[in-house]
């Protein structure tokens, strides 16, 4: 990634590349600033090989502090503050972190900062048996706090050459971590670029935390290999991003169908029209939807269709007939039939993936034959062979506001409440499209409703919570 923008800012250097809550910079001035967070990580004993963690909102220093980890030839786990602490002690528990970069709670933010950043993040974080605290403070300049930390037990050692971890919820909820090197990172922004028709006048901007992979992958990415823009939203309030899409011509916007959706009511109330590209990171997206956008935006609007572990692998007009397209280096096939009623959709790309753990075999991401690997999702093709619709995932994973959730951790993490004997997680779609989880339920007791919906939320990330809890009555 350093050497990346080395090469872009040998003949743009001074072109703006980022534009942050509060502060605009060039490739040069992120180098340059990138520079000086690397000297200070390696005064810290940050070195090659080690694992950074970096857990804060949609701010410039998480682009500075990737640059940073690349240059020390480091590795940069990109974790989602809206999780509280849960996901860095996953992380700690699970990799050897030996350095965690974190923006506490109580620092001087703005109020949809600090609701992007997440209420469960702590001033001071407590890694209980994971790790040992053998050193801590604040970045100079900055509210970031680091943690270096001395990992107790075995952890697995990180494939040679990593460069950026990112978190990817398998089967059953195991938490894989993704680990790419530059060659990866290389082919996965490449292909972003493809997808997103990128070029020197466009911008990009999303709302939604880019710790999270489907997030990261086609925005930081793509930015990177290419000669876009970025522009940091500070939440996903509409008065946070409209501002900025009256300001730019070329906007690019990576959002979940909510979140559009959202866009285009606030624009039809206020009676204007907005120039953007609206951009569906998600598997499943009923055609219909482009009417909407392009009456709002003047364009139908782009789905995306992601696997974590391979990055874009597909990319589609959101009109009706139109089929997927491969993104560049990528194949798509059909595979054997599945129970959703269309054929698995195997992918091959140009690059390699490794995971900590392992992918089992028919897991997504997990070589078929190779070098195909399974995606997870059904899709149908036609006698042509191209893929004219993806009908959704068959093993238990399904997508809410564009991130991963499994349907078989939520039933357990509610089963854990003491009075539940029986749980259902399943989705159903609005008439928008949009996902949307909902649980039946069985209890002992005289259960409030209320105090399942603080379990949920204790327990579950946020995305994951249900919409709504409906009680069944005990089987006879």
């Amino acid at each position: 990634m350093y050497g990346r923008l080395q090469q872009a800012v040998s003949h743009r250097g001074s072109a703006r590349s980022v534009y942050g809550q509060d502060t605009t910079l060039s490739r040069r001035g992120l180098l340059t600033r990138a520079d000086r967070r690397a000297r200070e990580l390696s005064g810290l004993g940050v070195q090659s090989g080690d694992l950074v963690a970096l857990s804060m909102g949609n701010v410039v220093d998480l682009l500075v502090l990737l640059l940073a980890t690349s240059k020390l030839g480091a590795a940069a786990a990109v974790v989602d503050p809206a999780n509280g602490d849960r996901s860095l002690l996953e992380l700690t528990g699970q990799l050897p972190v030996r350095a965690v970069v974190r923006r506490p709670r109580g620092a001087t933010l703005s109020a949809t900062s600090r609701a992007a950043i997440g209420a469960g993040t702590t001033g001071t974080m407590d890694y209980g048996e994971t790790a040992t605290v053998t050193s801590r403070r604040r970045l100079a300049s900055s509210l970031l706090s680091v943690d270096v930390l001395e990992p107790r037990g075995e952890r697995p050692t990180l494939p040679g050459g990593t460069e950026v971890v990112v978190e990817a919820r398998g089967i059953g909820g195991v938490v894989r971590y993704v680990a790419a090197d530059g060659p990866t990172l290389e082919a996965a922004g490449k292909a972003s670029v493809s997808a997103l028709e990128l070029d020197e006048g466009a911008r990009l901007l999303t709302a939604q935390p880019l710790t999270v992979p489907r997030f990261f992958l086609p925005v930081v990415l793509g930015w990177l290999a290419s000669e876009a823009q970025l522009v940091m939203a500070e939440g996903p309030a509409v008065s946070s991003v409209l501002p900025l899409a009256r300001a730019h011509e070329r906007l690019v916007v990576i959002e979940s169908v909510r979140q559009l959706l959202e866009m285009t009511r606030a624009i039809k109330t206020a009676g204007s029209s907005v120039s953007l590209r609206p951009v569906i990171v998600q598997s499943t997206a009923a055609p219909g939807l482009g009417r909407s956008f392009k009456a709002a935006f003047g364009e139908p609007g782009r789905q995306l269709l992601l696997l974590e572990e391979l990055g874009v692998i597909a990319h589609r007009p959101l009109t009706r007939g139109s089929a997927f397209t491969p993104a560049d280096g990528v194949s798509l096939c059909a595979g054997a039939a599945m129970e959703t009623g269309g054929h698995e959709l195997l992918a091959q790309t140009p690059h390699d993936v490794s995971t900590v753990p392992e992918i089992p075999e028919t897991h997504p991401g997990a070589l078929a034959d190779p070098p195909f690997r399974h995606t997870g999702y059904a899709g149908r093709f036609s006698k042509a062979g191209a893929l004219n619709e993806i009908l959704g995932r068959d093993d238990g994973l399904v997508g809410l506001e564009g991130r991963r959730a499994c349907l078989d951790q939520v039933e357990e993490a509610l089963l854990d409440h003491r009075r539940l004997t029986y749980v259902r997680a399943f989705v159903e779609r609005t008439s928008d499209g949009e996902a949307e989880l909902h649980i039946e339920y069985r209890a002992t007791g005289q259960t409030e409703v209320e105090d399942l919906e603080e379990h949920a939320i204790g327990t579950l990330p946020p995305h994951m919570v249900p919409r709504s809890l409906s009680r069944l009555p005990l089987e006879p």
